[in-house]
């Protein structure tokens, strides 16, 4: 009777095991990653993990980390060096001709780099016809500006109609899908979309429902082209990347003018270093499927950018 009795009870802790285990292989943690700005347009630096709400599909979700400053990063910055930002052979400012490529390396090398290294690993790399790695995932800024600064603007070329950024898009996704850091940037810079692109902007917006990347874009296209003197391409790349951006927590810059440069630079590396990432545990069932997500702050006058879908 003994026997049988302790038998009984190996067989029951056992079972117990088996079923604990095969709810921790049911569960995964994912991460989440948003900004905050209050009523004056400010970054909100201070936040605290009881003032953070998550909801998906309308049911509470337990948090349970927040991390803002000490969260690994990986960034995948990508510009178009084409024939597109790259009207001239050599840039002269005093006769009005300023390659559009060389405006973003001058604005990348003053205080661009400095804030990401300080928070995790950046790839800096070039696309026209495909992606070319400038530089591998490095934290020295001083790397990263040399590769800048060796970059050659790809004037030299009379196929003005190869550049698809949704390739480039495709690739830096893959690029951090790969990498073991719990937040993922990509940034890319582009003359405008192409209608190849264009034409498969929902597959490109499914790629990024299906990843935790944030997407920073920003085109050189007017922001308001409207008129016959605007190609299609030029009027529909601000909708274009807007809707892309609109899957991740980034953002999506459309700006023609010059001047405006140091403004849109700015504001880019404070979305970039001024985040939040919560991690979570989500249970997934036998088919991917569309959740719908719900952040709230609870503060007054706050408004959260944060990715509206998650797909699991």
């Amino acid at each position: 009777m003994e026997g049988m009795r302790k038998c009984l009870l190996l067989l029951l802790l056992f079972c117990l095991v088996a079923v604990s285990g095969l709810s921790a292989a049911e569960k995964e943690v994912r991460y989440l990653t948003f900004s905050v700005k209050n009523r004056f347009d400010f970054f909100v630096r201070d936040l605290r993990l009881e003032e953070v709400e998550l909801k998906i599909d309308g049911r509470p979700v337990d948090i349970g980390f927040l991390g803002s400053k000490d969260i690994d990063t990986a960034y995948v910055i990508l510009l178009e060096n084409s024939p597109r930002t790259a009207k001239f052979p050599v840039s002269m400012p005093q006769h009005g001709r300023v390659n559009l490529i060389d405006q973003m390396r001058y604005q990348m090398s003053y205080n661009f780099f400095g804030p990401l290294v300080r928070s995790g690993s950046v790839l800096l790399g070039e696309f026209f016809r495909r992606v070319k790695i400038l530089h591998d995932f490095s934290s020295r800024e001083d790397a990263l500006v040399n590769a800048l600064h060796n970059l050659s603007p790809n004037f030299n070329s009379i196929d003005m109609d190869s550049t698809r950024v949704g390739h480039a898009l495709g690739r830096g996704v893959d690029l951090l899908k790969q990498r073991p850091e719990k937040r993922k940037v990509l940034v890319l810079f582009t003359a405008s979309i192409d209608r190849e692109s264009y034409n498969h902007l929902d597959e490109y917006k499914d790629m990024l429902r299906l990843t935790d990347v944030e997407l920073y874009a920003i085109t050189s296209a007017p922001r308001f082209a409207g008129g016959s003197q605007y190609t299609f391409q030029e009027k529909m790349s601000g909708y274009f990347l807007r809707q892309l951006a609109a899957e991740t927590s980034g953002y999506a810059y459309v700006i023609k003018e010059f001047v405006y440069y140091d403004e849109l630079f700015t504001d880019l590396v404070g979305r970039m270093t001024n985040t939040y990432t919560i991690g979570f545990y989500i249970y997934p069932g036998p088919e991917a499927e569309s959740h719908k997500i719900s952040l709230k702050i609870n503060r007054e006058k706050c408004k959260v950018n944060c990715r509206k879908s998650l797909v699991f």
